[in-house]
């Protein structure tokens, strides 16, 4: 072998061993879960209600509140399931609506 695709070769090779030792085991989620207890739930239904309620108190885009109420409905409902909800997903239903 001339030593060009020598080193082509070792840097294949070193990028696959990098690539997989890196990688983490299947089912390990990287991000962390919001845990399914009482004190989630409410908060999580507060923000539901609170979106229905603003949707209802004159707002023009009343679809967007209800797009938010059902995916914070989603969220409580994976958590009473028992389902992994990421910390982002938790942050993001407690955001206000962003009306454009």
């Amino acid at each position: 072998m001339k030593l060009p695709s020598k080193i082509v070769l070792a840097a294949v090779l070193s990028t696959a061993l990098a690539s997989t030792a890196s990688a983490a085991s299947p089912g390990v989620s990287r991000t962390p879960t919001v845990s399914p207890d009482p004190g989630t739930i409410a908060v999580l239904q507060d923000a539901a209600d609170r979106a229905l309620r603003d949707g209802r108190n004159g707002n023009k885009s009343n679809i967007a509140f209800l797009r938010k109420n059902y995916e914070i409905e989603r969220l409580i409902a994976k958590l009473d399931e028992g389902k992994p909800v990421d910390e982002a997903q938790f942050d993001q239903a407690l955001q206000p609506v962003h009306v454009w």
